[in-house]
């Protein structure tokens, strides 16, 4: 069950450290701008701050035919896709722990009447109706 736990909880970890990680350094990206993958020079024009770079990014970009705008939906939606892989993950372990702690409440049925009388419409051993000496009509019941 802790394995169950660890690897979900795992998953989701490793889907948020990857998509924090996914954008590329000015370093490899001057080395070769075509090798830079669509996502991370998406990622990475967004979240840049420096301007001289932000001009190569944009001068890539358009040498690319990629929208600005299109980047941006196109990280919003790898967002929000890793957001639902996590919180999958999260609900998954939780309903696993609560599966294996009997931590929703339930249904709890009654243990079977022992006798042949619970009901008023019920027969007694006999074969005669059980009436008022049915556990039902008894106040308490059996």
């Amino acid at each position: 069950m802790k394995s169950v736990i660890f690897s979900r909880l795992s998953v989701a970890v490793a889907v948020a450290f990857t998509l924090s990680s996914c954008t590329t350094t000015q370093t490899e990206f001057r080395k070769d701008p075509a090798r830079v993958s669509k996502s991370a020079l998406c990622r990475t024009f967004i979240t840049n701050t420096d301007l001289a770079f932000a001009q190569e990014l944009t001068g890539e970009l358009a040498r690319r035919r990629i929208d600005p705008i299109e980047c941006m939906n196109m990280v919003q939606q790898e967002n929000q896709a890793a957001a639902a892989v996590v919180a999958v993950a999260l609900v998954g372990t939780a309903i696993a722990v609560c599966a294996n702690n009997d931590c929703g409440g339930g249904y709890y049925p009654t243990p079977p009447y022992p006798g042949n009388c619970q009901y008023s419409w019920q027969r007694d051993a006999a074969g005669n109706r059980c009436g008022k000496r049915s556990a039902s009509s008894k106040p308490g019941g059996w």
